[in-house]
């Protein structure tokens, strides 16, 4: 296989991942999200949809009671969302490379505070998370592939 059709075949998948990854991060917002944790004998616990939890968590940002507790890392997993869009447009303009990886890597630690939330608050993670995730994954993985066409962007 030559090298300009190696490198148009990891351009092809890297495209359909970024959009499969879209579609499922999309469909993610419409599904169960989280739901509290169950105790014996208590109500039902909680259900919140993605967009619920979407929507929660980047209004909090504007309260200061949130930034002086353990829920500052709700408010981290807020930002992932306009941090996914940003990057989209990032893809756009090749020469944002850098700034977009810089965003890749924030969107992933953002991530990880989201879990370390679950763990502490205790939510439990359900369908629309984890398609969540996998849908980010999938818009991201792009970046491990380093440049995406030999030569098309600037250094």
């Amino acid at each position: 296989m030559s090298l300009s059709t190696r490198s148009a075949t990891v351009h092809r998948a890297v495209l359909i991942s970024r959009v499969v990854g879209f579609c499922v991060y999309v469909w993610a917002f419409f599904l169960p999200a989280c739901r509290e944790v169950a105790t014996p004998g208590g109500d039902a616990p909680d259900v919140f949809q993605g967009s619920r939890c979407a929507w929660i968590t980047l209004v909090n940002t504007l309260n200061p009671e949130m930034w002086h507790s353990r829920n500052f890392l709700a408010v981290f997993s807020g930002w992932v969302n306009p941090l996914i869009l940003l990057y989209l447009v990032f893809l756009l303009f090749p020469k944002f490379r850098w700034p977009r990886r810089i965003l890749a890597g924030a969107i992933v630690v953002f991530i990880a505070g989201t879990w370390v939330f679950f763990a502490l608050f205790p939510l439990v993670p359900l369908i629309g998370h984890v398609l969540w995730i996998a849908g980010i994954l999938l818009i991201l993985a792009g970046e491990a592939f380093g440049r995406e066409r030999a030569g098309s962007e600037a250094a």
